[in-house]
């Protein structure tokens, strides 16, 4: 299945224009990719393995030394386990897991022999183990930074009552915007269940933030019904948001509730389309911005492959899911690009800066 696969994406690059340059490139000759290929994470085992494979053939055009891929299914085996397997088979080095308890395994274990690219956190750090995920952290901390830099002095955080998940995103907020200000933002739950529903609870919102100047909404999946209804209102605040409320491929009516909403998200679905994602487009349809993503954390994935000493010396990588850079834990950090939806597209407005380059790290 994965030959396949492989075989399909790498034709449909064959004949795209366009290949990456990878400057800080790490000659190895197998490289071991850990992935579940049965389970709940399936599927999305399935779609990193496509972005991955589509990178590694988009490589391969301009090079005569392309390591060989060799599969390992981490579904029913310990990491430690398969790391000492694909080592003894001649890996150079290792892409996965995925699985965060399999990352941990790995992390309580030591470190590796070879290189490891996990595709997950965890706690705790070892060398030659690198940590890579689309957290988000990291997402939230640029956004607190980017809103701060529009002049946004007073945010006033919203969430849906019913929305579980909200919670995390809130504290997270909270932890990145004492940067700037340790006075809480105040929150407002917007209750779907009411009379009237979250637009109900909108219209309360130009009393209860009377002194605030922007928003930042938790709950990312009702920004198409809070945008609408602040603007019903005469509400002119400026919203924020997670990108997960960002769809390119939802329909025209959507993506008009959501002029003006604001987020950072993946250069991968902010920019222009790059030759490995018109081959994945072409070879199946595009899917949902929720998968889409994970095509570009697998295609990263190979990309740092290839650019491990440089980002040990304390380089930033431009890549397909944000600037990404080393920090003294192994985890690669990952800094989004920021836009605001216009006329129904993404215009991206802020891109950070890369952090200053250390002497060397891991």
């Amino acid at each position: 299945m994965y030959s396949t696969i492989g075989r399909c994406i790498g034709l449909l690059i064959a004949l795209t224009a366009g290949l990456a340059n990878h400057a800080h490139a790490v000659t190895v000759d197998e490289v071991a990719i850990l992935l579940p290929q049965k389970g709940r994470l399936t599927q999305v085992a399935q779609t990193i393995r496509d972005g991955l494979l589509a990178a590694y053939y988009q490589d391969s055009q301009t090079r005569t030394d392309s390591p060989r891929l060799r599969f390992y299914d981490s579904s029913d085996v310990s990491a430690p386990a398969l790391v000492a397997e694909a080592v003894a088979n001649g890996a150079d080095a290792i892409i996965g897991p995925l699985e965060r308890e399999q990352v941990q395994a790995l992390l309580n274990a030591g470190s590796p022999p070879v290189p490891v690219i996990a595709l997950n956190r965890a706690e705790g750090d070892q060398t030659n183990l690198l940590q890579m995920a689309l957290a988000p952290e990291d997402e939230i901390a640029t956004l607190a930074l980017w809103m701060h830099k529009r002049g946004i002095r007073r945010p006033h955080l919203l969430f849906l009552a019913s929305d579980a998940g909200a919670a995390r995103f809130l504290q997270l907020f909270d932890a990145a915007w004492q940067a700037f200000d340790l006075t809480r933002p105040p929150r407002h739950a917007l209750d779907a269940a009411q009379k009237g529903g979250v637009a109900a609870s909108v219209k309360m919102l130009k009393d209860a933030a009377r002194n605030s100047d922007g928003f930042f909404l938790a709950s990312s999946s009702i920004a198409s019904q809070v945008q609408p209804a602040l603007t019903y209102y005469n509400n002119t605040l400026p919203l924020f948001t997670l990108s997960a409320a960002w769809d390119p491929g939802a329909d025209a009516a959507t993506q008009q509730d959501m002029e003006g909403v604001a987020f950072c998200g993946l250069p991968w679905l902010l920019e222009g389309e790059r030759p490995e994602q018109a081959a994945l487009y072409a070879a199946q349809p595009r899917p949902a911005a929720s998968h889409d993503r994970l095509y570009a954390l697998g295609a990263d994935a190979w990309s740092v492959l290839h650019s491990l000493a440089a980002l040990q010396r304390g380089s930033a990588l431009p890549l397909r899911t944000g600037l990404l850079h080393l920090d003294e834990k192994g985890q690669l950090v990952r800094l989004p690009s920021c836009a605001e939806i216009r006329h129904g597209m993404a215009t991206t407005l802020f891109t950070p800066e890369p952090p200053r380059p250390a002497a060397s790290r891991r």
